[in-house]
């Protein structure tokens, strides 16, 4: 099945306003909705503007048009990217930006790494501090939402301090807070941004008005539900786009595609089989104007991929590059160059690279869309001081058998959503996408359940009595917005916040974290990597379990290679890592369970289907160290769900959840037998259990 999709043309803007024309550089048009977003974050009476232009159509510089063209000075940015992937492409971007539009802009990149390095060169004992110091001396901060998250929520103030010691601050430095991709994150995520926002406008006391700008092509309607009623002025512009257009109004923005969907249940299978007469012979044929990539689900998928085609590809003299979560930043750069790059989710929000093939999978009608918009945004690529023009763009969509059924099949009265053979603008074959995959859970409950403790946070600091009786009446405000647009009530759930404070609850940590807890991770040493430095990490303790060959070695001597790789070890003992391992080959998927040391035959129906506090876990595989890394699991205590009686893809299946959903398999001392979940995961479950009850063990149905 193939169709093809048009080119895709962004309007031009007609009219642009003086002070933004008379910067411009030489030659330059803007697009309609760049001018619209820089009015909107320098004259219009709005708060919040969502930018939703389609990717590849320059919604990050129309983000940067008022620094670019004021100064930084007159108009500092905080901009915040999900993925360190992005930063990286972001910083590169910034400092053309500034260069060409000669601006006076000073910009700083603040991540985990960063702060590191300024608490180091400058002795401090405070990450504030250290955060205070790099906002200080930068107009435009280059971060993540993350560290936004500590900053507001007050992680980084110590208990005599005033709670907003840095978040007051950094409402006052910024004039504008930009969000960018920000589609790639879930409920808890944007319920801690909202409080965020609530909390900037309700207390900052600044006379001109902050603007927070969110950048992305498919913001969530639980998002737009609840900036309508959080009272936060929201305009959304979008982008002006036809599939052919006169230069002096229509610019080029996505070169057309041949996509072609290929039936198979994972993209590594079909890749094999199809090495070297489709995915060879495709560069062989096109040399060297082709460049290409493969983003696949899993990290496994991508090793065992990127093994398979590096030798053959070497054969003729063709490179191959791997980018993964595990790949350093000296790799990561270099994959870019590679004439076909081998990645996962690192490559596919946000990040700008020039390729004419591309074959992907996708585990959602978002991530569909996401991958395939890296395709056909450049006409051409560089190397070694030529550029190579490229001649087509092809991409490979290798989806479930089912799914492709319910896109080329009519579905009873409905026709289908797409015909073999058809071209096609994208606009509609995005729609057609997005009807093909199931809608998945939102867990709009979240912020009923256990979202409602972030709010309870600033407001309970803002209660202290250092700052009680200059916020009291912004903290009565507050608490109502926050109520109203997350429907919750605040006053009544103090009681349950404080007695999760007083049994210091890894529930209550995980629920006021960010992303969520990491406590299944490993130290890990990895010979791949070209530079010493680099070969020590810390990655998920179940991914390197499941697809490499692992040579295990003692805490003394990976920390004793730490120490002599000139690193700190600090900063993979903060991680606590269960084990240390040397990594080897990428081998086949080796599953794995949970073991539960614990009876649960004697549990009711009221402890199942919950999260709970739970210890005595341990990792059900034979892999080198196990018992030593079982040791440290099962001391461990971890907020988790248990669901008895049912495997995960069912649960899966009946309550609608994402595909990627962190779901296993677990067994009790008792032989009980069921699906669990964990951090995170768990409190998202339990929040859509309670109001999708399943029977998950004991004698009655949840309720």
């Amino acid at each position: 099945m193939k169709v093809r999709l048009q080119p895709v043309y962004s309007r031009l803007a007609e009219t642009v306003p003086e002070e933004l024309s008379t910067r411009l550089p030489l030659g330059w048009r803007l697009s309609q909705h760049q001018v619209e977003t820089y009015q909107a974050l320098t004259n219009d009476d709005v708060e919040v503007i969502f930018n939703t232009a389609l990717t590849g159509d320059g919604k990050s510089l129309a983000g940067q048009l008022p620094i670019l063209v004021r100064g930084g000075i007159n108009y500092p940015i905080l901009a915040m990217y999900p993925t360190n992937e992005l930063i990286e492409d972001q910083q590169a971007q910034v400092e053309r930006a500034i260069k060409t539009w000669n601006a006076n802009v000073e910009y700083r990149r603040l991540n985990k790494a960063a702060l590191d390095q300024a608490m180091a060169e400058d002795d401090y004992t405070r990450r504030g501090e250290a955060f205070m110091r790099i906002i200080r001396n930068g107009d435009l901060v280059l971060t993540n939402p993350d560290i936004f998250h500590y900053v507001m929520h007050q992680f980084y103030t110590y208990p005599d301090d005033a709670p907003d010691r840095y978040a007051a601050p950094l409402a006052q430095k910024f004039s504008q807070l930009t969000f960018d991709e920000f589609h790639v994150f879930d409920v808890p995520q944007v319920i801690s941004v909202l409080n965020a926002l609530l909390f900037i406008q309700e207390t900052s006391g600044i006379a001109r008005p902050h603007k927070f700008l969110f950048l992305s092509a498919t913001p969530s309607p639980l998002m737009r539900e609840y900036l309508e009623r959080s009272g936060l002025r929201v305009k959304f512009i979008e982008g002006q786009y036809a599939t052919h257009g006169e230069p002096a109004h229509w610019r080029r923005i996505l070169n057309p595609v041949a996509v072609h969907f290929v039936a198979a249940q994972r993209a590594e299978d079909w890749i094999e089989q199809s090495a070297d007469d489709l995915v060879l012979r495709f560069f062989l044929d096109r040399r060297p104007h082709t460049k290409g990539a493969i983003i696949v689900n899993s990290v496994g998928s991508a090793l065992r991929i990127y093994h398979k085609l590096k030798p053959l590809f070497e054969t003729h003299g063709l490179s191959v590059g791997l980018n993964i979560g595990l790949t350093s930043r000296h790799s990561r750069r270099a994959s870019y160059e590679a004439d076909l790059l081998v990645g996962t989710s690192t490559v596919d929000i946000g990040v700008d690279f020039r390729i004419n093939f591309l074959i992907f999978e996708s585990h959602s009608a978002g991530s569909f869309i996401q991958r395939l918009g890296r395709l056909g945004r450049h006409s051409d690529y560089q190397r070694g001081g030529q550029t190579f023009a490229f001649c087509d763009y092809v991409a490979y969509a290798v989806l479930p058998a089912w799914l492709i059924e319910r896109l080329f099949n009519s579905q009873g009265e409905s026709p289908a959503p797409l015909t073999a053979g058809a071209e096609l603008d994208r606009q509609q074959f995005n729609e057609a996408i997005r009807s093909a995959f199931p809608p998945v859970a939102e867990f709009a409950q979240y912020a009923q359940t256990w979202g409602k403790f972030q709010s309870l946070k600033i407001l309970l600091g803002l209660s202290r009595k250092t700052i009680r009786e200059q916020y009291q009446q912004q903290r009565a405000t507050l608490q109502k917005r926050y109520e109203a647009t997350f429907g919750v009530r605040l006053s009544s759930a103090i009681p349950q916040y404080k007695e999760l404070v007083g049994q210091r609850s890894p529930l209550l940590e995980e629920a006021l974290s960010f992303r969520g807890g990491s406590s299944l991770v490993c130290g890990v040493i990895d010979p791949s990597e070209s530079r010493q430095a680099d070969r020590f990490k810390v990655i998920d303790l179940l991914q390197a379990i499941a697809n490499y060959e692992l040579s295990y070695i003692s805490e003394e001597a990976f920390y004793q290679e730490v120490i002599q790789a000139k690193l700190n070890p600090k900063a993979f003992q903060n991680e606590q890592p269960l084990g240390f391992f040397e990594l080897g080959q990428p081998k086949e998927f080796q599953a794995y369970q949970f073991w539960l040391d614990k009876d649960l035959g004697y549990w009711s129906a009221d402890q199942f289907g919950k999260a709970q506090a739970i210890k005595g876990l341990h990792v059900d595989a034979s892999f080198p160290g196990c018992d030593e890394v079982n040791n440290r699991l099962s001391r461990r205590t971890l907020p988790a769900l248990l669901c008895a009686g049912m495997h995960p893809l069912e649960m899966k299946r009946r309550l609608a959840l994402p595909l990627l959903f962190p779901l296993y398999s677990f067994t009790s001392r008792d032989n009980v037998g069921g699906t669990i979940a964990l951090e995170r995961a768990a409190l998202l479950l339990d929040a859509r259990l309670r109001y999708h009850p399943l029977q998950c063990g004991g004698s009655a149905v949840i309720v």
